[in-house]
């Protein structure tokens, strides 16, 4: 009996242990997150007061250039698929980050770069963008402040305007998104295996083309997944201990807020994070996709929030009810009761398709369903799109022709799943 309660003894001691660990881990990772908060609001702050304190001179003639060239392209490939336009390219949001970029005050880049001012008339930022340069316009020009965003894209845009047009940075968007690409293909290749290393590849490859390199507002979450599945894959430190890995993601997250204006944030957030399961395979995958998808969120959210504080205190603008009000809308609609029922009808009728499919799929043998538990990471990944798709319901539909590019994640997980458990009922069987 006494040799039971000594050993009962050491167990209960262990456990304490164990969790003394765990709580000391916790706390470190806290400070580390929040260190990190610190030092990315001021590398963001102090990277934006740098870009906008170029002066307008050195970007004027590239402007004005640049607008009719966004213009022209953006009537040139407007190709409809029905109610989807699949290679529509955002010369809407173009002419707005063109805008932003030739209304700053040099002499006040701090100032600017909390505000982000450009010019709208009747509420096209296509037509504010024309008449800009117009120092005589008396067009119902209006000064929109859009503070609620980082506008990060300024920091790549604004130095290549000093250089050349819309037209040279989309032949370096050609060029860099291509060489990522095939250096992300390679590094994988060793790495993973080759069908899912395909799959993956070949899908982003197909949302890319041909408009995401033509287009400043779509670049930046492609650049983002691709730089960060390539340093999962080939800086090990990223992800050589949990603490680095969730550390990693709230990283993406935070870089995917400074420079995307809600595009396609889940393709930062899902290809980087499929590669690393992929790569990695840590033990409990469904329990490390979530915390991971969590420090992402974190990330994301915490420095956009961040960005409306900053906003408030430089500008005096009222950041928070912009942003917030803006929320609402990309959430719940504008009173628009019968488009928004109609947003929910068919994303649910989506939803349950794909339940169908799978629950099809899965149902008819045993040694699949097995293979759940083991690839089940794959669905909830694939399950994201849908989660961003309800909680934007709104942004979604309203913005379909470049918010679809989401529901390559929807594709991807799915794909990886199928490869996944097929091989596995394959070994079982054979």
């Amino acid at each position: 009996m006494r040799f039971f309660r000594i050993i009962s003894f050491h167990r209960e001691e262990i456990l304490i242990f164990n969790e003394y660990l765990c709580n000391i881990q916790i706390m470190k990772l806290t400070v580390r997150i929040i260190l990190t908060w610190l030092l990315l609001t001021l590398l963001f702050t102090g990277a934006l007061a740098a870009v906008f304190a170029i002066p307008k001179a050195a970007i004027d003639k590239n402007t004005r250039l640049s607008v009719q060239q966004v213009i022209d392209d953006g009537n040139r490939l407007d190709c409809e698929l029905g109610m989807l336009q699949p290679w529509k390219l955002g010369d809407f949001s173009d002419c707005v980050i063109l805008g932003i970029a030739w209304c700053a005050d040099d002499d006040h880049p701090l100032q600017s770069a909390m505000s982000a001012r450009f010019m709208m008339q009747d509420g096209s930022a296509i037509q504010g963008a024309r008449l800009m340069f117009d120092d005589d316009s008396d067009q119902g020009l209006q000064s929109v402040v859009y503070c609620r965003y980082w506008h990060g894209n300024q920091e790549i845009v604004k130095p290549l305007l000093c250089i050349t047009t819309v037209h040279g940075i989309q032949i370096i968007n050609f060029i860099l998104l291509s060489l990522l690409w095939l250096a992300m293909l390679l590094a994988m290749w060793r790495r993973v295996d080759h069908a899912s290393t395909l799959i993956v590849m070949l899908i982003l490859a197909a949302v890319m083309i041909p408009s995401v390199p033509l287009c400043m507002n779509y670049v930046p979450t492609f650049y983002i997944a691709l730089i960060a599945s390539l340093l999962i894959l080939l800086w090990k430190r990223c992800t050589s201990s949990w603490n680095n890995t969730v550390l990693t993601f709230f990283i993406i997250g935070a870089l995917t807020t400074f420079f995307d204006l809600l595009t396609t944030p889940m393709v930062a957030m899902a290809v980087p994070l499929t590669v690393y399961m992929l790569y990695r395979r840590p033990e409990r995958p469904c329990r490390a996709v979530i915390l991971l998808a969590l420090a992402w969120l974190l990330g994301y959210a915490s420095l956009w929030a961040t960005k409306w504080l900053l906003a408030a205190i430089v500008t005096g603008h009222d950041a928070f009810s912009d942003a917030l009000g803006a929320v609402t809308q990309r959430t719940l609609g504008h009173g628009e009761q019968d488009y928004m029922q109609w947003c929910l009808k068919w994303t649910a009728t989506a939803l349950l398709a794909v339940i169908l499919a799978i629950t099809l799929y899965i149902a008819p043998n045993a040694n699949r369903r097995k293979a759940v538990r083991q690839h089940g990471w794959m669905l909830l990944i694939a399950a994201s799109s849908f989660v961003w798709a309800f909680v934007l319901l709104e942004h979604t539909w309203h913005h379909l022709h470049f918010t679809w590019r989401t529901f390559s994640i929807l594709l991807t997980g799915i794909a990886l799943f199928v490869r996944h458990t097929l091989s596995s009922t394959e070994r079982r069987f054979s």
